[in-house]
């Protein structure tokens, strides 16, 4: 092992005597770095294994005998040579497949039929806080650590803050940026559906302290919840807003063209979430250690009793606050709404209601070919239709909280006109099912539970 060792750490030494040489540095630049934008484009097939899968599906084996490869050579044709019309053709197809990985990036409505010459796989931009590896130019040439500070999509730059002392802060060019944690990808099939593909829900750690210091500093709040890390006892369970004028969310100014409220509101629900998140690990750990007691039959502590309890109590206060907070947000995406003019987001009962009057309406055409004499048979058969219809129209629209609350209010309505006997097979035959689609549906994820209630709650922002 100490020969191992010993043999790694001269390795090692001459490697870095190597990288001290100007022209064996870029070489490991240009051979060995490759941006996130680049490396779905990069580090995955090249033309001639493409070429090779097309023109050959069923060629499974590397070994071939130099007849065989010769005629594969004849039948592929000769390579281009490399000239500056070539290498020039090659830049700009290379350009032209990061613009259109970045229009992804930005969630822009596309056709996607002009990216079917992109990978499979699009990495995420990178966001505010990220730590990352960039190329530099100037004032030093070379790779250095930095922090994320800004991000300009138009351009394709990032505003690096360098970790050295004495580099500062300079904007790299996207393909010369490298995250230090592996990338986020989004599937490029996911922006063949009508709903685009969402970022992820929770952002870094350092753009969250930033935006909630500006948020505090702009609302004269010193809330813990806003300007630094929080635990879970400094969480108010009664809302951190109440209501008074639910139309002067704009009053307090803009920030980054937002309202001012509105971003202390999402950095207050962003942080709530970060929480309930460890809070849950650690009730995960202490599971574990709970079944090893058991299965070891050693006996389960007072304070190991006393730390669980806690926790329980902990995730139920939590869960209050994130309710009203995800309420709170949804009155404030309405005020948007209005606003600026844009058409309203529909109510669930007025979708519950407009899906059971298509039911009616189908039902009242097809009767002539059933008799049914029971009122409550009817009713039930109405209701469950209404809700298939409200199914099949989710294949259509964009689901979002609303829809999500209206297939829940339509699902508790027809299981409260289905005898009490059958309540086991309805659960098993229709809700958990719908429950599994609903999941899957909700851009909330697991946090479904927290959808709008019926009505519009007035507990608002202000």
């Amino acid at each position: 092992m100490n020969l191992k060792k010993k043999k790694a750490q001269e390795i090692g030494l001459r490697l870095r005597t190597l990288l001290k040489l100007p022209k064996a540095h870029k070489w490991v630049c240009y051979e060995c770095f490759y941006g996130n934008i680049d490396q779905p484009l990069f580090l995955g097939k090249n033309d001639f294994q493409i070429c090779l899968e097309e023109t050959f599906p069923h060629l499974k084996t590397r070994s071939l005998k130099r007849a065989e490869w010769s005629k594969i050579r004849r039948m592929m044709g000769k390579p281009r040579r490399c000239s500056e019309a070539f290498f020039a053709e090659e830049r700009n197809a290379l350009n032209l497949k990061r613009k259109k990985i970045r229009i992804l990036q930005s969630q822009k409505v596309v056709d996607i039929e002009q990216f079917r010459d992109l990978p499979e796989n699009i990495p995420l931009s990178l966001v505010i806080g990220a730590k990352v590896t960039a190329i530099l130019r100037k004032p030093q040439e070379g790779l250095f650590m930095g922090i994320i500070d800004a991000v300009d999509m138009t351009h394709g730059m990032y505003r690096i803050t360098f970790d050295r002392h004495g580099i500062g802060t300079h904007s790299v060019p996207d393909y010369e940026v490298i995250s230090n944690d592996p990338p986020t990808y989004i599937a490029l099939s996911s922006f063949q559906s009508k709903v685009r593909p969402r970022l992820p829900m929770f952002a870094s750690s350092r753009f969250l302290q930033l935006l909630g210091t500006q948020v505090a500093q702009a609302l004269n709040d010193r809330d813990p919840l806003l300007s630094s890390p929080v635990s879970p006892s400094q969480i108010k369970q009664e809302p951190h807003f109440t209501s008074t004028n639910t139309n002067n969310y704009e009053d307090e100014g803009t920030l980054g063209g937002f309202p001012i409220k509105f971003l202390a509101l999402l950095v207050r629900l962003t942080k709530i979430l970060n929480i309930k998140k460890r809070t849950i690990f650690e009730l995960k750990a202490m599971n574990t250690e709970a079944e090893k007691m058991r299965s070891l039959q050693d006996p389960i502590t007072r304070g190991f009793k006393k730390q669980y309890a806690h926790l329980i109590l902990t995730l139920e206060k939590l869960n209050i606050s994130l309710d009203e907070h995800l309420k709170a947000v949804q009155h404030f995406t309405a005020e948007l709404f209005k606003s600026s003019n844009l058409p309203s987001v529909a109510e669930p009962n007025n979708i519950k209601e407009k899906h059971l009057r298509q039911a009616k309406d189908t039902i009242s055409k097809v009767s002539s070919s059933f008799d049914v004499k029971s009122e409550a048979s009817l009713n039930l058969i109405t209701e469950l239709l209404g809700l298939m219809l409200q199914l099949k129209s989710f294949a259509e629209i964009e689901v979002g909280s609303q829809e999500l609350q209206s297939l829940e209010n339509s699902l508790k309505d027809a299981k409260k006109l289905v005898n009490q006997i059958n309540h086991s097979h309805f659960e098993s035959q229709a809700q958990v099912p719908i429950a599994f689609m609903q999941s899957s549906l909700s851009h909330l994820g697991n946090l479904g539970a927290f959808a709008e209630s019926a009505t519009i709650c007035n507990n608002l922002v202000t």
